[in-house]
C-alpha cells in the first residue's frame, strides 16, 4: 500500500514538474547589455521549439534584472529567418504600459515583463528564431533573447 502511495506521489510530482518545465523555454542570450534574464516562459508551449499555432494568442513572460537604472523600455521583436531579422509589429511595444513593469526600473531589482501576441492565420508555416529585445531609450538592449519556434 505504501508503495502505491509513493508511486502516486512520484507521478504527481513528475506531472507538476513537467508542466512547469514545458512553459519555461530554452533560449539563447543574443546580446543583453544592461540586464540579465532570470527566466522565460511562453504559453502555450508544450515542446521545443515552441509551436505557435496560427489563429491563437501566445503569452510571453520574461523575468529579468537590470544592471543599471533604466527610465523606460521598449519591446522590439523580430522573426529571424535564415539569419535575417524581420521586424514583427507588437500590439503594445511600450514596455512600461500594460506589461507588468512599472518604469523607471531600478538597478538590480527583479521585474517580470508580459506580452500577449497574436499568431495571425496569414503567417506562413515556418521554423524560425523569435528575437525578443527590451531596449532602453538609447537603444541599448536591456535584455535580448533568441527563442526557437515553429509557426504551424
Amino acid at each position: 500500500m505504501a508503495q502505491i502511495i509513493s508511486s502516486g506521489l512520484l507521478l504527481a510530482i513528475l506531472f507538476v514538474t513537467s508542466c512547469y518545465a514545458l512553459n519555461h523555454v530554452t533560449y539563447r542570450d543574443c546580446g543583453s547589455q544592461e540586464g540579465k534574464v532570470k527566466s522565460l516562459s511562453v504559453s502555450p508551449c508544450t515542446s521545443q521549439p515552441c509551436i505557435l499555432k496560427r489563429g491563437t494568442n501566445v503569452t510571453v513572460s520574461i523575468q529579468f534584472i537590470p544592471s543599471a537604472s533604466v527610465t523606460k523600455i521598449q519591446a522590439v521583436v523580430y522573426g529571424v529567418l535564415e539569419g535575417v531579422p524581420i521586424p514583427f509589429p507588437l500590439p503594445n511595444p511600450n514596455g512600461c504600459s500594460n506589461s507588468g513593469v512599472k518604469c523607471p526600473l531600478e538597478k538590480m531589482a527583479t521585474y517580470t515583463y508580459h506580452s500577449v501576441i497574436p499568431v495571425k492565420k496569414i503567417y506562413p508555416a515556418v521554423t524560425l528564431i523569435v528575437r525578443w529585445e527590451l531596449k532602453d531609450p538609447n537603444g541599448k538592449k536591456v535584455v535580448c533573447l533568441d527563442i526557437p519556434a515553429s509557426i504551424e
